[in-house]
């Protein structure tokens, strides 16, 4: 946790652990936000009224028939995925989507991923609508 002191321990595991380190010692630390399931919760929401939402023309031309396909194309759209390609006579390629469950994406990650979907919302999907409707609708929908 962080403190005006500094960071502090915040489970009894973590203070054992920092026992066992000299003063002066110089360690590598990775820092994370842990996720925020309200946050999540956001984005899900956000997902269902693009969803329910999307002009007839995207779903046909995109191919967007369910909710978990809405959410494949805005990883699709923000870069979200490997392509992998079969060695065999037909060179077939696969598409496999970057996960955003709560152990692959922090706090922060998540966010971005969050911002650029409303950006994508605004500008490819939804178009006409303002951030603050997004924002309106989202506080209704849940």
């Amino acid at each position: 946790m962080v403190t005006p002191q500094g960071l502090t321990p915040l489970y009894d595991s973590d203070l054992e652990a920092k026992k066992k380190l000299k003063t002066g010692t110089i360690v590598r630390c990775a820092i994370t936000k842990p996720r925020n399931i309200g946050f999540h919760k956001k984005f899900f929401a956000l997902l269902r009224l693009t969803y329910d939402n999307l002009p007839e023309n995207l779903v046909d031309k995109l191919g967007i028939h369910t909710e978990y396909d809405m959410l494949r194309r805005f990883k699709l759209d923000l870069g979200l995925f490997d392509t992998f390609l079969f060695p065999d006579e037909n060179g077939e390629k696969v598409i496999q989507y970057h996960s955003i469950s709560f152990a692959a994406m922090d706090d922060n990650e998540f966010e971005k991923f969050y911002e650029g979907c409303v950006h994508l919302v605004l500008t490819r999907y939804l178009k006409g609508i303002t951030r603050e409707e997004i924002k309106e609708e989202i506080e209704n929908f849940r």
